[in-house]
């Protein structure tokens, strides 16, 4: 009785071109040498002291409040376009329909009431 002997499966996954990439020695002197500006690099998040610090920038900022406000525009814009349904496409208030209880059909709404009339 031995070990079974693993069988490892092919795989239809294949990786990415590879690049060796630039030594930080190699690009200081090159920079150096020839002047080149520096062009990748992190954008600055500096903010003018008199400006404060941006909140999307600062640790302490409370990211909860921050959805909330946007959460808060979100749903008054949709209640904004809810109430815009009731407008025809010419500017004119649409025309609101008042409906009264068949008296067929005897359905009357429970919510609320004790059972009394």
């Amino acid at each position: 009785m031995g070990y079974k002997t693993p069988y490892y499966g092919s795989t239809q996954i294949t990786s990415s071109i590879k690049v060796e990439g630039e030594p930080i020695e190699h690009k200081i002197e090159r920079v150096v040498k020839n002047g080149e500006p520096i062009k990748d690099g992190a954008p600055l998040v500096y903010t003018e002291r008199k400006d404060g610090v941006n909140a999307a920038y600062n640790i302490r900022t409370d990211r909860w409040e921050i959805a909330a406000d946007a959460m808060d525009a979100v749903h008054k814009a949709m209640i904004a376009k809810r109430d815009h349904k009731g407008v025809s496409p010419d500017g004119k208030e649409a025309k609101i329909v008042k409906l009264k209880k068949d008296k067929d059909s005897g359905a009357e709404s429970t919510n609320g009431t004790t059972g009394t009339k």
